[in-house]
């Protein structure tokens, strides 16, 4: 006869090594419709407090028209570019136009444009200041 140990005796007589009962499903359970119950109080919830917003929102805001809506531009055109490159080049040539000639901002005023190279020059030898002066500003 072999040699048991008295550990294994024990082992066999008391607890075989594994699970001899089930769980128990009651606190499984109460969890369960628990969170249920919170789901759906939840989204109740959720329902009444926009039905509220929606009631209220026209109290507390006034529909005034913003003052930018009238530059902005409205058009039933798509917003697409056809060709960027294209229209890429076609700005940085108008742009570098407008930098390298004379021109005028506003002749009503007698507010002129220079080349941006010559006013680099007016302005490095001193000729014109970048700061106005008080009687340009008065």
């Amino acid at each position: 006869m072999a040699k048991t140990t008295m550990a294994e005796d024990q082992k066999t007589a008391d607890n075989p090594g594994y699970e001899t009962t089930d769980a128990d499903i009651k606190p499984l359970a109460q969890t369960g419709i628990f969170v249920t119950v919170l789901l759906v109080v939840s989204f109740v919830s959720m329902i009444v407090l926009f039905k509220v917003f929606a009631y209220y929102q026209p109290l507390l805001h006034d529909n005034r028209v913003s003052p930018l809506a009238t530059s902005r531009i409205v058009s039933n055109e798509p917003r697409l570019q056809v060709d960027p490159p294209a229209q890429k080049l076609t700005l940085d040539s108008s742009e570098s136009e407008t930098l390298s000639s004379y021109g005028w901002v506003d002749p009503s005023v007698k507010v002129a444009r220079i080349p941006i190279d010559r006013a680099i020059e007016l302005v490095s030898t001193g000729k014109v200041s970048l700061i106005p002066t008080t009687a340009a500003t008065e």
